[in-house]
């Protein structure tokens, strides 16, 4: 199956753009922090759709959590880049940080936080090269270089999109079968990579 016409396929999926940026497709950024870090600006429609798609998901006790693929183009021509998954559960069975308290929690935000390990916060330190607990990762640098025209101002080679999913206990995943989230996620990208070989930034199926 395509990739595309599967995610199109899922029932509840949302499709918002990714950053906040101007016409000119420049990021807006902000500071954070006593140390001043800058910080790419997410979408408000983004933002809303996470909270929105958590919130009712977490009053469901069939609710696993959330698929979601960061590309570039329109429903009709959608172009994967990254694929992942914020789950609900954690190590421990208990409720995910990442989804705790998901209206304000700002530094992870289902896996789009501005903390460092996040992958806002990892992406603006790959940018702005603050300095941080660890290094701008090549993982993040990877994504820079796909995403960004330039640095400074962050311009956007194109308009950066978020397609996001509700996943069930009963979902049913590209293979056909009902699979769990961290399977589906890993037929998903098994897909992207046949659809998208050369601009998809999973690596080693992550």
């Amino acid at each position: 199956m395509n990739v595309v016409d599967w995610l199109w396929s899922v029932p509840g999926h949302r499709f918002v753009p990714l950053f906040d940026a101007d016409s000119a497709l420049v990021v807006r950024t902000f500071e954070s922090g006593a140390e001043k870090r800058r910080l790419l600006c997410r979408a408000e429609e983004m933002e809303d759709a996470v909270v929105e798609m958590v919130e009712s998901g977490l009053a469901e006790e069939a609710w696993e959590g959330l698929l979601y693929v960061m590309g570039w183009g329109g429903t009709s021509n959608f172009q994967p880049l990254y694929v992942g998954k914020a789950e609900r559960r954690g190590k421990k069975g208990e409720l995910s940080a990442n989804l705790a308290r998901i209206r304000t929690n700002r530094h992870m935000f289902a896996r789009w936080g501005n903390g460092l390990a996040y992958h806002i916060g990892d992406l603006s330190q790959a940018l702005f090269e603050f300095e941080g607990y660890q290094k701008p990762q090549p993982k993040y640098r990877r994504w820079a270089a796909r995403l960004f025209e330039s640095h400074n101002p962050p311009r956007l080679k194109e308009v950066v999109v978020l397609y996001l999913a509700p996943w069930r206990a009963d979902s049913i995943g590209p293979s056909g079968l009902s699979v769990s989230l961290p399977e589906a996620e890993k037929e998903v990208i098994a897909l992207a990579s046949t659809h998208s070989p050369t601009t998809l930034l999973n690596s080693d199926g992550r």
